[in-house]
This record gives structure tokens, C-alpha cells and sequence, in this order.
């Protein structure tokens, strides 16, 4: 391509950001949403004596939807070398398309009366964290994104030395002042998720739910709930006693698919999609005060703690991101009817935990154990009502037994529960020894 068609795309698109920006002053701008926030998140890769630490402005995704010509953005990161085999290390920095609607093709022409819808990218190098101009161009000007899925080769660094570099890639869609469409490849509206990664030596930085920010899970569970594998556990600090001093727990990936038996009128939407519940028991309480199912799950005391007090423990990143689900649970001898409430912080239920044996059949106790499925995390651990100790929770070390949400059918004053050694019973809903280990969504 020529310098001039540089600038002129260029000048375009930034002309096109100073009119968006005017334009917000007093109205919503609402034609894309690019996935950028101020948390920083890291990762690490070995090569031979090499290490190399990749670190994001915001998360390392970038996602666009409803895009129109003259969108433009740009991920800042930093890769930092230590070398220390006196031999030069070279690493690929990648973009990663998880899903685009756009056309990919060879070169474009300005003058083209029906303009295709492309991206392209650069590559610059920064002179510090801060710059933000990064004016120093380390790929071909305005590469065109070749792929709607897949990696992409942007630049390969080889250095010999240890030290931090700064990078911004920019990613647009060019203004031709042309008849552009506005629609994708499938007829829809314009979209691209993807990523900034590095490889060096085979290896690829992936994606780490241990390692990535909230914002970061919750925009890449929004391209591909399946990004992160099932059972993958994170630390979270919370202050459960409210004294001050925040303690570590672990969450883990329970559940990461959505089956059509999701679509189902009056499917529990507790078990579908992305579902993170924790490890071990919190800290323990009775299911209500006084000694009653009546009303079931909606109606106890836990809920409207799970629900207040306890999310408003946690830290403000996690509220940020926890969605708001359709919960079926199951009623007791006073009730006659299953109940819904929606809820963003829940307990699981029977069928979530445990399938039917041959025998002792938890479906028995809990008149919603069809209304919802088992969590992938438990049917990847074969957890049936026979096989039962993948549903062992610890409580200070120990294992404890902890509270399902699930009236027990069979009387009007006690709820289901997991034994200490995985197994399942019910207990009087004013007990006080209950584990409490949540789980909550993401969309």
C-alpha cells in the first residue's frame, strides 16, 4: 500500500474518533462497545533460559459489535524479557480471531463504489507505559485481518537482551468515504472478538481463568463460554465475618455448556451455561430461623442473605460480572408447586450435584430434580447418588457437610443437604452447622 492511502485512511478514522467523542458529550454513543477496562492482567511463559511476562492495559480481548466504518481502537500491552542464555529469544506476537463476520480479502481499492467490510491492523512500538501516541511502526502499515477465525502472525521480535518493551495494536475498520456495507459475511451486523497473544519456542500464552481479571473472564465467557476449561480454579478475597481482614477462598468453573434442554419452558437456568461455584464451604448457617420449608427456596432466610449481605461482600469486580439467573427449585409437603425467583448468588440443587442410581434415588426427595441438570464439573467426576465422594466440600480443613437449596418433598420443615462424606440426606432448615458454597453465573 501506499503512504498516501495511509494517510488518508487514517486521517479519516481520526477525524471520526474527535466526532465521536464530541458526540458523547450529551448523548449515549451506541454503535459499538469495545471491551476495555483499567485492570491489568498478566501472564508468563518459559523458553530455554528466557522467561517472557505479557501484561494487558484492561483485558488482553477486544470486542466490537454493530461496527460501522471509521471504527478504530488499540490494545496496549508490554512483553517483559528476562534472558539470561546469552542467545537471542524471538517471540511471535499474535492476534487471535475468535469470531468475525467480516471479509478477508487481499488488497482493497478506495475508489471501489461497493467497499467490502475489512479490517486491518498495525503494530507500534511505545516509547513507556504512558505513551499513548506510540508512533513507531513495527508492521506493515494497515495489514488487512486475513482470517475470520484462527491466529494471525503481526510481528516477530528477536532480542538478546532482557528488558520491558511497549506495544499498541490498532485494529479498524477504514472509512473509504465509499457505499461500505454495514452487514457481515452472514447478513448480520458487523462484529469481531478476539485477543493479543504471544508464542515463543511453540508455546502460546492461553487463556488462564486463575490468572485473568473478572472483566476479562466475563468478556471472553461472552464470545466462548468454553474458553476456559471446566474445574479451573481461581482464588477470590473476601471478608465473610466482616472483620476487616479479607480471606482466601477458591471458585472454580462448575459448569461451561448450555444443552437444548436449556431452552426448555421452566428449565432452571442454575446449571447452563457459565457457572462458577466454590471449592469448599464459606462459612455456615441455618437455612431459615425458625423450623419451615414453607415457601421453599425463595422464601428462606439464606436466600435473602446469599443475595444481600453476602454479594455485597465480595469484591466489586466479581458484582460486576455475576448475571442474573432463573432458579427452579423444589417444594415441600406444604407446597404444592415448584418455585422460580431469579437470583444472582445461589445454592445448588440435587440434580446439579448428583444423578440417580440404582438405588437410594435423591428424585425421590426433590420435586424439581428434572427441572435442571447435572453440572459438567460433577458428570465429568461420574458424582451419582452411588459414587458419590466428588461431592465432598471442606469447611477449616475438614469435611463438612453443606446445604442444597431443595425443600425435601417429604415434610414441611427441612431442606436437602451433602453429607460430609459426599452422600446426600435432609436436615431441620433451622439447623446452624450448614455449609454455605455458592455458585453464581456469568454471561
Amino acid at each position: 500500500m501506499s503512504n498516501n492511502k495511509q494517510s488518508s485512511v487514517f486521517v479519516k478514522t481520526m477525524i471520526f474518533v474527535v466526532l465521536a467523542i464530541i458526540l458523547t458529550v450529551g448523548v449515549t454513543y451506541a454503535y459499538f462497545r469495545a471491551n476495555i477496562t483499567g485492570v491489568e492482567s498478566e501472564s508468563t511463559i518459559s523458553v530455554g533460559g528466557a522467561t517472557l511476562a505479557i501484561k494487558y492495559e484492561g483485558s488482553n480481548s477486544i470486542t466490537a459489535e454493530n461496527v460501522i466504518p471509521g471504527w478504530i481502537d488499540k490494545k496496549y500491552f508490554s512483553v517483559d524479557v528476562t534472558n539470561t542464555s546469552g542467545k537471542d529469544i524471538s517471540y511471535d506476537i499474535k492476534l487471535v480471531v475468535e469470531n468475525s463476520n467480516f471479509v478477508t480479502p487481499d488488497t482493497y481499492d478506495e475508489a471501489d463504489p461497493l467497499a467490502p467490510s475489512f479490517l486491518v491492523f498495525d503494530l507500534f512500538e511505545c516509547d513507556s507505559a504512558d505513551d499513548k501516541t506510540c508512533s513507531t511502526f513495527l508492521s506493515d502499515k494497515e495489514e488487512i485481518v486475513a482470517i475470520q477465525s484462527g491466529e494471525q502472525l503481526v510481528h516477530t521480535i528477536t532480542t538478546k537482551t532482557s528488558g520491558k518493551k511497549y506495544y499498541a495494536l490498532l485494529l479498524a475498520f477504514p472509512d473509504l468515504d465509499a457505499e461500505q456495507s454495514q452487514t457481515g459475511t452472514d447478513g448480520n451486523p458487523l462484529t469481531f472478538s478476539g485477543y493479543v497473544t504471544l508464542e515463543s519456542g511453540g508455546e502460546l500464552y492461553v487463556r488462564s481463568f486463575a490468572d485473568d481479571d473478572w472483566a476479562t473472564i466475563a468478556a471472553n465467557v461472552r464470545s466462548n463460554p468454553s474458553v476456559y476449561s471446566v474445574g479451573s480454579e481461581k482464588e477470590v478475597e473476601i471478608d465473610v465475618d466482616g472483620d476487616g481482614t479479607a480471606e482466601s477462598y477458591t471458585v472454580r468453573i462448575a459448569n461451561n455448556s448450555t444443552p437444548s434442554e436449556c431452552a426448555t419452558e421452566g428449565f432452571s437456568q442454575t446449571a447452563c451455561g457459565f457457572v462458577v461455584e466454590f471449592v469448599d464451604i464459606v462459612e455456615k448457617r441455618a437455612m431459615n430461623s425458625t423450623n419451615t420449608n414453607v415457601g421453599g427456596w425463595p422464601a428462606t432466610a439464606m436466600r435473602t442473605y446469599l443475595n444481600g449481605g453476602f454479594i455485597a461482600k465480595l469484591p466489586s469486580d466479581i458484582q460486576s460480572v455475576i448475571a442474573d439467573t432463573t432458579v427452579v427449585s423444589g417444594h415441600g409437603a406444604s407446597d404444592t408447586s415448584n418455585f422460580t425467583s431469579t437470583d444472582k448468588i445461589y445454592l445448588l440443587s440435587t440434580r446439579e450435584v448428583w444423578v440417580d442410581g440404582s438405588s437410594y434415588a435423591v428424585s425421590s426427595s426433590d420435586t424439581a430434580y428434572n427441572s435442571t441438570r447435572q453440572l459438567d464439573y460433577y458428570a465429568n467426576n461420574n458424582v451419582t447418588t452411588l459414587n458419590y465422594s466428588g461431592a465432598i466440600k471442606n469447611y477449616a480443613g475438614s469435611a463438612a457437610w453443606w446445604w442444597l437449596r431443595a425443600a425435601s418433598s417429604r415434610y414441611n420443615n427441612s431442606f436437602l443437604r451433602v453429607l460430609s462424606n459426599g452422600n446426600w440426606t435432609y436436615t431441620d432448615a433451622n439447623a446452624t452447622g450448614g455449609g454455605v458454597a455458592p455458585a453464581f453465573r456469568i454471561e
